[in-house]
């Protein structure tokens, strides 16, 4: 039977749906350019409010129909119950608990249509059948392997699903008591997650660790009825939802962002894609949200909550790349695991390795935290990471202990940090897919033998690691896992445009762009922490602009360079102001040269040292100088402007030549008992090898066009000092 014209005849005859029918349209009419669609259109952030009650990690979440109650499971083996219209004015945090526990872990929840009973699986093989109104144990379930994922029909209040780890899907009707349920499918690899349609009961989606997302009639299901996208360099499948109308469905693989398909349709809709997501570590959900299912979310293994809008997307298109910027929530202080949306209340519901239950809206209400207009103004968690753990993780409950558990955040910090050092494209990794995909307590254990304390060493860089991320640049990252995700980006990209199905695109240009938007973003949003500890190791010195710089001004300080040794590189416009001064110290150099080669040549001819000793001491050194100064400032700027030949005695030229030299030889003998000196005799020695080198060639001098004197460097003085010591030696 065709799925679409299934679906169709179903619609027609089913009450359920009319209902549906009518809430939507009342949603529509009222609501659609209402209060809730335009808060949560404009959303940049969400307030939000934790319930607590757990004494371990929360693994498990759903609402009941029409959203009254929120049924919670975790490692602590109960089942709460929670009253969401308390909750959400109140913050008693005393939710129903139901009376029946399971002996270890629970996995998966779900309603009835009715909301009368509340089933719950687990690591325990088993399948409990609460009632709601009294809590008492009303049937149970036993299977050959833990119970991963459970899905109740919304069109009858006698269907239930189940998705085992030991690789099969059952079907029960409870109408016909205890006995041996409808097998659906039958693999080696296990089952995470079961979902009805939401409209058709005959259909079933399934998430299983090897062979991905498929869809299953209940009627014909020796073979599905649609093999998803098969992404061979991710296989395994965590999670699977429809949209509340059922023409959408999402799906959850490892290390992948979510996927949107049409259920009718194996190639993607399109991929949903942030540089900052990833899931790896634990068995994860996503979930649609919003009064018409215009938002998609996920948790990430970062911390954080991602929720990406539907805006812009045609639904009818194939194969879309899905990057416009998410809203992301923080808040979360270890791995976010499970998501859910209560349409009536519109709330959403978060939880995962802590042992609180967040709840976020977009109502500002007594006793709630957050903004809606304004981002986080720190999008990551601000606690310190964990680098090490024990080996096991033993949870004890019997002190009913509600408050954080450091051993389990710092056991699943460590697991976040090895799965991103030892994972790589080409398969080779340390840890199985199954066991890093729980949040038991005894798969814990399992892990707890490959996570090592924490080396000091990075890990060998692969094809597969980003460019230009390196331990350089680990400051513009919030803490290691951020940076750890920041090298796995290339992988990371590459297996999501993959993910897209036949769709080609440039992983390059895609990672070029990213890497440009990433980089400019953290370096913007924490530039003044890496300026203080730049600041710290350079002093007051002019600080680099980028890392690069940075390691080259720290080994440029480490060697002893000479006045024209190489510059080392810069920006753009440091490069520029080096060229000129490289430029400067070259003319500099060459009067230097020519300046020595003209007084060669004039000693030969200049008059005997008797008349030039009497000559000198007739001159009064007080007006000599005021005569050189006014002298090199017109004939210092000859460098640069055309020179005016003037015919002149050659024996005053030499005359004035040595009466110079031997007052600047006698100033400089003074200098170092007189600091402020320094720079005029810099600037005086020369402005006197230009002077003279002009004075040279044409045979006399005539002051010319003024030239800026300061344009003469610091780094001068060293050609200064060797021509005062030649001049010495001379």
């Amino acid at each position: 039977m065709n799925y679409a014209r299934g679906s169709r005849a179903v619609e027609c005859l089913n009450l359920d749906v009319s209902l549906r029918l009518r809430e939507n349209n009342l949603l529509a009419g009222q609501l659609s350019s209402g209060i809730f669609r335009q808060r949560f259109s404009a959303a940049e952030n969400l307030y939000q409010r934790n319930l607590t009650g757990h004494y371990g990690c929360v693994n498990a979440l759903e609402f009941s129909n029409g959203g009254q109650f929120l049924a919670s499971g975790g490692d602590d083996k109960r089942v709460l119950l929670w009253n969401i219209d308390q909750e959400v004015v109140t913050a008693q945090g005393r939710p129903e608990v139901m009376n029946e526990t399971h002996t270890s872990n629970i996995f998966c929840l779900g309603f009835d249509t009715l909301n009368s009973h509340v089933f719950s699986g687990g690591n325990d093989d088993l399948v409990i059948q609460h009632d709601l109104a009294t809590g008492k144990l009303l049937n149970y379930f036993s299977h050959e392997g833990p119970v991963y994922g459970l899905s109740v029909d919304r069109t009858s209040v006698h269907l239930f699903s189940v998705a085992t780890e030991s690789g099969e899907v059952l079907f029960y009707d409870l109408r016909l008591g205890n006995y041996e349920p409808l097998t659906v499918a039958k693999f080696r690899s296990p089952f995470n997650a079961v979902e009805f349609h939401p409209l058709n009961g005959n259909f079933l989606a399934t998430a299983n660790a090897k062979r991905g997302a498929m869809l299953w009639d209940l009627r014909q299901h020796k073979h599905p009825l649609c093999q998803y996208n098969y992404i061979t360099e991710s296989p395994s499948c965590m999670s699977v939802r429809f949209n509340c109308s059922g023409s959408l469905l999402l799906t959850l693989h490892r290390r992948l962002p979510p996927i949107l398909f049409s259920p009718s349709s194996p190639e993607p809709v399109g991929t949903f894609y942030h540089d900052e997501y990833f899931n790896s570590c634990t068995m994860k959900s996503c979930s649609f949200a919003g009064p018409q299912d215009e938002m998609v979310v996920s948790g990430s293994d970062n911390f954080n909550m991602f929720i990406w809008r539907l805006d812009g997307v045609d639904l009818d298109a194939k194969n879309q790349w899905i990057d416009t910027p998410p809203v992301i929530l923080t808040g979360h202080r270890s791995v976010v695991n499970q998501v859910r949306f209560n349409r009536q209340r519109c709330l959403l519901a978060s939880s995962g390795v802590e042992k609180v239950i967040k709840l976020w809206s977009p109502f500002a209400q007594h006793g709630w935290e957050g903004s809606l207009m304004s981002p986080s103004s720190k999008p990551y968690c601000s606690r310190t990471l964990h680098n090490s753990t024990t080996d096991h993780v033993i949870q004890d409950f019997s002190s009913c202990d509600t408050d954080e558990d450091q051993v389990m955040l710092a056991f699943f910090d460590t697991l976040v940090q090895r799965e991103l050092e030892s994972w790589n494209t080409n398969g080779n990794h340390t840890n199985n897919d199954s066991s890093s995909s729980s949040t038991s307590s005894e798969r814990s254990e399992e892990l707890g033998s490959s996570l090592s304390p924490a080396s000091e060493e990075e890990p060998p860089e692969h094809e597969d690691v980003t460019p230009n991320v390196s331990e350089l640049s680990w400051q513009t990252h919030p803490n290691r896992i951020f940076y750890l995700i920041a090298k796995k980006r290339r992988a990371l990209l590459q297996m999501a445009v993959k993910g897209t199905g036949g769709q080609q695109r440039s992983v390059d240009q895609l990672l070029a762009r990213l890497n440009g938007e990433q980089k400019q973003a953290a370096t913007h949003a924490r530039i003044s922490d890496w300026l203080d500890e730049t600041h710290r190791l350079f002093g007051d010195e002019e600080l680099p602009t980028t890392s690069a710089e940075a390691a080259a001004r720290r080994s440029f300080d480490q060697l002893s360079r000479s006045p024209l040794q190489a510059i080392p590189q810069h920006t753009p416009e440091a490069l520029h102001i080096n060229y000129a001064q490289i430029t400067r110290k070259r003319k500099l150099l060459r009067l230097h040269l020519d300046s020595r080669k003209r007084r060669r040549n004039a000693e030969r001819n200049r008059p005997s040292d008797d008349s030039i000793e009497e000559e000198f001491e007739s001159n009064d050194t007080d007006e000599a100088e005021e005569e050189e100064e006014e002298e090199e400032a017109g004939d210092a700027s000859s460098t640069d402007a055309s020179t005016d030949a003037a015919s002149d005695d050659d024996s005053t030229s030499t005359t004035s030549m040595t009466s110079m030299e031997a007052q600047l030889s006698e100033t400089h003998s003074s200098s170092s008992s007189c600091p402020m000196l320094v720079a005029i005799e810099t600037n005086n020695n020369n402005q006197l090898a230009s002077n003279n080198n002009h004075k040279a060639a044409a045979g006399a001098a005539e002051p010319v066009a003024a030239m800026d004197i300061c344009n003469t460097e610091s780094s001068s003085a060293s050609t200064t000092s060797s021509s005062s010591s030649l001049q010495n030696e001379n």
